[in-house]
This record gives structure tokens, C-alpha cells and sequence, in this order.
């Protein structure tokens, strides 16, 4: 018989040594009885998402999590981005992940995020739909995403996704200027319309009402739209068109525009429960009981995703990761209570590593744990980046996670005679 499959990723869990811990990590400090209990049922071990040392993006990693080696193969963050945010997109079109960020009349970038939690996403992305609306015979359609986050896309003749960003990435810096990455006329007047947005967005924003209230209260204004990811559309095969393994449905459960925009492009249904909001606020259990009902439904392969981890590393606060980690246990102390062990392999990993000292991404392994019906426990009893150096499951790379699991579930289709 076969198993169905449930991944659950914390995004971002994986640390190296905090100094406020102790030389610990989040993962060695939170109580997590339940998590530690699934690592004492299954095998555990390290996985690096791409390939040792290559540092990740969630979209990349989230590619090779289903199966999609990224490698040479990866359009740009953008269109997952917008397709998340509820874009339609088509052949030509470039879309663009943008942030509302916080500059100085210098356009100095002050705040990349304009303070992360940006309630007033959508009046802002609405103002500047209505007040922009097309440049140079390019129509252009902002759609807001999670927190600060949101969408472009650019519809119109002779674009290109080749071109620099505007977002430097960094703060105490003046918003760069998009160019051509290659010598083409496309790339040249994509890039002028890229700039000509960018500077839009300054205009239009700063004497806003939403931002106005926003310095009274305190609170940085979100006062220019940073763009960076440019990409078209790309296709890939469908969670349930593999070679190598056979899903019939599946369902992705996130309020993460991106992840979302990934998983709709490889074919799973995507749910956002009430209370996922993809911050360190949402409702964990609500995504959980959201799982719980696609496995009753007989769902192949369930996917749960969790950001808040990962938005406390970009924070660099050790507390709300180690809080995030708690929150999660909690969540599935109930999950496992309601569902039948003997029916379901289950995943518990990250899609990366964001150190709290680093505050970003790094090329580290993720720590993984894996359950499944009648499989021999290795002798990890405990979860974190340290003890699962030991796990049976030793260090794996990339794509193969997704065709080791599917084995565990029994649906793996047999390669040769």
C-alpha cells in the first residue's frame, strides 16, 4: 500500500551558533516535545537544498524541494511572485517582486521593508494602480503580496527580463538604477521603464495619507516601491506528471505570495486558511487543521508552510525564532494526535538556513527529519542542527530529498525493466 505525504517546512529554520544563546541554536534552546518525538520515530539528517555551500533563495529551494533542479533552470523570482499574488500571467509579460521600503529625499533606502508589517499593503498598491496605470505604452499592475511584499508585472511589446535591480539590497544606500544586462533594445527600454517606476512610486507615495499617519504614529513611512527578480513565465513539469514517482492531488497550505506562485505553477492546489498571514502572527493551527482535512479528503501529498522562522532570522531576533519554533510544536502536538501515523510519511524540515548572526540566507544544511510507517529509527532523540549530524539519513542533496520521501510512500515508479 501506498502512504499519502506531508512536508511541513518552517522557512529559515536552520542557525549556526547565537552568542545570545550560548554558542546554542534556536532550535537547541526552544521546547519542542513534539517535534523531538517525530525525530525519535523517524530518521533525521542534513539537507542542502541546492548543493553544499550555494546559498538559496526560498523560490530556488523550494524548486528542488519538489523535485525542479533550479540550476540553469530558474526564470527570475518574479513571476512566482506575482503568480502568488494572483497575476495572470502570459507569454512576454515581465513580472518583478517589489518591496515598499522607507527612503530619505535623497532616495537613501532608509528601511528595505518599511517596518516588515505593512497592514496598508493593498490601499497603497490600489493608489498606485490608479495613478499609474501604463508607461510608455506598457501597462504596469502593482499586486500586493504578504507584509511589505508585492508584485509587478509589465504587459506590452519588446521587454525583456534582463535587467538590473533597483532594490541594493541593503541600507544606507541610494536606490539603484535598473540596466540592461544584455545589449539589446528590449533590455535598454526595459530598464528606462523599470527606473521611470521606480521614481513613480517616489512621487506618488511620499505625501500620501497612509504615510502621513504612519510618521505620526511612529512608524516608517512605506514611500518608494523597490523592484528586483525580473522574469517571464516558465514552465515546468507538474507535481503529478513525474518520472520517477506518482502524486494524483496535491495541495500547497501558505499565505507566502512566492510559495504560492511556485506551487499553483507546478500544479497543487494552493489554500491560505483564515489567520495564515505569513508573518510571526499566524495561525499555525490553522493550517494544520487545513492539512488535517486534504489528508481526510485522501490527498496524495500535502504541503504545509510556515514563514514566521524565517522573518525572525531576517530580524535577527533569537527570541520570536525561538517563540516561531514553540508556536509550531504546540500546533502539532494536536496534528498528530488527529491523524494516523500508520497512514502518513511525514516531512519536518526547513527550505533553508537563516542565521540569526547573519541575518540572511547562507549555503549551510537545513536539519530534516523524516517519519514513515515501519521505518528503522536512527538513535537522534532530539532535533536540531547539531544532533542530526548523526541521523541515519546522513546528507542529502538537493532534487533527491523529494524522491526519497515518495520511496518512503511507497509511490515510486520502478526505473529499468
Amino acid at each position: 500500500m501506498s502512504y499519502k505525504v506531508l512536508i511541513i517546512v518552517a522557512d529559515g529554520l536552520g542557525d549556526r551558533a547565537v552568542p545570545q544563546l550560548g554558542g546554542k541554536t534556536p532550535l537547541e534552546v526552544a521546547k519542542k516535545p513534539n517535534i523531538d518525538r517525530l525525530a525519535a520515530m523517524g530518521i533525521t539528517g542534513l539537507w542542502d537544498p541546492i548543493a553544499p555551500g550555494i546559498r538559496p533563495g526560498s523560490d530556488t529551494a523550494h524548486l528542488s524541494l519538489f523535485g525542479i533542479n533550479p540550476i540553469g533552470n530558474y526564470p527570475g523570482r518574479g513571476p512566482f511572485e506575482a503568480l502568488g499574488a494572483g497575476a495572470e500571467l502570459s507569454p512576454g509579460d515581465i513580472a518583478l517582486r517589489g518591496n515598499f521600503a522607507t527612503v530619505n529625499e535623497d532616495l537613501v533606502v532608509l528601511d528595505r521593508r518599511a517596518g516588515r508589517y505593512l497592514p496598508e499593503n493593498r490601499v497603497l498598491a490600489d493608489y498606485l494602480n490608479k495613478h499609474i496605470g501604463e508607461v510608455d505604452g506598457v501597462k504596469v499592475e502593482f499586486y500586493p503580496a504578504t507584509e511589505h511584499r508585492l508584485a509587478v508585472v509589465l504587459r506590452g511589446k519588446g521587454l525583456s527580463p534582463k535587467v538590473s535591480d533597483t532594490d541594493p539590497h541593503k541600507v544606507g544606500v541610494k536606490v539603484l538604477e535598473s540596466r540592461p544586462l544584455v545589449n539589446t533594445e528590449e533590455a535598454r527600454r526595459t530598464a528606462e521603464i523599470i527606473n521611470k517606476i521606480t521614481k513613480l512610486t517616489y512621487e506618488l507615495l511620499k505625501g500620501h495619507e497612509v504615510n502621513k499617519e504612519r510618521v505620526k504614529r511612529g512608524l516608517p513611512p512605506a514611500n518608494i516601491v523597490l523592484l528586483r527578480g525580473a522574469g517571464s513565465l516558465i514552465s515546468y513539469p507538474k507535481i503529478y506528471e513525474r518520472e520517477f514517482f506518482r502524486v494524483d492531488r496535491a495541495v500547497a497550505i501558505s499565505a507566502t505570495a512566492m510559495i504560492k506562485g511556485i506551487c499553483k505553477l507546478l500544479g497543487f492546489e494552493v489554500v491560505t486558511p483564515k489567520g495564515a498571514t505569513g508573518g510571526v502572527d499566524t495561525n499555525v493551527n490553522s493550517k494544520f487543521e487545513a492539512a488535517l482535512k486534504y489528508l481526510e479528503k485522501g490527498y496524495d501529498l500535502i504541503y504545509v508552510h510556515i514563514k514566521g522562522t524565517d522573518s525572525a532570522s531576517h530580524d535577527k531576533r533569537p527570541d520570536l525564532k525561538i517563540a516561531m519554533i514553540e508556536k509550531i510544536d504546540r500546533a502539532l502536538e494536536e496534528l498528530l494526535r488527529s491523524i494516523d501515523m500508520k497512514g502518513v510519511v511525514l516531512v519536518f524540515t526547513g527550505d533553508h538556513t537563516t542565521p540569526i548572526v547573519v541575518g540572511d540566507h547562507t549555503g549551510d544544511p537545513v536539519p530534516l527529519l523524516i517519519y514513515a510507517p515501519n521505518i528503522i529509527p536512527d538513535d537522534v532523540k532530539f532535533f536540531s542542527e547539531r544532533s542530526v549530524r548523526f541521523g541515519g539519513l546522513g546528507r542529502i542533496r538537493g532534487s533527491d530529498l523529494i524522491n526519497i520521501v515518495m520511496d518512503l510512500a511507497n509511490k515510486s515508479v520502478k526505473f529499468g525493466a
